[in-house]
């Protein structure tokens, strides 16, 4: 797990008051836990958004737990807001209709 990604994305949470739980764990339906970067709410599908970095190959366990799953590049180690913004755009919003985030 990179605690970097962790910390920049609670960053991006304070920053652009989206909703963020950094780092996450996921547990299996065999009981198993797993580690994840963040929790992006509100982003990706109903559930959001589950990140984790590059390198990591287990994104059938986020999507079997109905998660949207990204793996980000090291450039996501270091909040730089547009970056963090245009991986939101990508996403899509799935929050409450008509909210607004500055």
């Amino acid at each position: 797990m990179d605690l970097q990604i962790s910390h920049a994305w609670r960053q991006a949470a304070a920053d652009l008051r989206i909703r963020v739980t950094a780092p996450l764990r996921l547990v299996s339906e065999n009981g198993e836990a797993e580690w994840f970067e963040a929790h992006i709410l509100d982003f990706g599908g109903p559930m959001g958004t589950v990140v984790s970095n590059q390198d990591r190959r287990l994104d059938d366990l986020r999507k079997r737990l109905g998660y949207y799953a990204s793996n980000l590049f090291p450039k996501y180690r270091v909040y730089a807001r547009q970056y963090f913004i245009d991986a939101l755009d990508d996403w899509g919003w799935f929050g409450e209709p008509g909210k607004v985030i500055d």
